[in-house]
């Protein structure tokens, strides 16, 4: 647990740097944390500090692999101090996946039969972007379009998005 509360640390001030660039270059309607990785980086923050298992539930049924699949296919946005911001990037998700892990290593197990709860939260979070998207003319979760300059796009996006729309 030692260890894991530094994790959290760094994935709380990763996102703080993440939020500050993007209110220095006006754009803090993007920092509302309304996307899965956003929601489950700070779930991965609170875990690091203390065992909660629907945490657990929730960061290996949908943040674990949010994560990873935003590792392989990054899509950070564009920022002025764009090395500093994909760091940030990076690190965010790497971490979402490490506190995850730790927990593993720790003896926190996900829980079965717990897929259920976990959709209704992820459901919940999606008409809150749906609203926030609507108020703020922003994107959370990818709801209107899906990210720009991924390679995922190139081929599953287009699929998914045009059986969507």
């Amino acid at each position: 647990m030692a260890k894991r509360w530094r994790m959290g640390v760094m994935i709380l001030c990763s996102m703080a740097g993440t939020t500050l660039m993007l209110a220095l270059q006006g754009r803090i309607r993007e920092a509302v944390p309304l996307h899965l990785c956003s929601v489950s980086a700070l779930a991965a923050a609170a875990l690091a500090f203390s065992p909660a298992p629907f945490v657990v539930d929730f960061l290996w049924l949908l943040g674990m692999p949010g994560a990873v699949l935003a590792l392989v296919f990054p899509a950070p946005a564009v920022s002025r101090w764009q090395t500093a911001f994909t760091a940030c990037y990076v690190l965010t998700h790497a971490l979402i996946v490490l506190i995850g892990l730790s927990a593993l290593a720790m003896g926190e197990r996900p829980r079965v039969g717990r897929a259920p709860q976990v959709l209704l939260v992820l459901q919940a979070l999606a008409v809150a972007a749906f609203f926030a998207n609507r108020a703020l003319g922003t994107d959370f979760l990818f709801l209107a379009a899906p990210p720009v300059r991924t390679p995922s796009l190139s081929y599953c996006g287009r699929i998914i998005f045009s059986c969507t729309s």
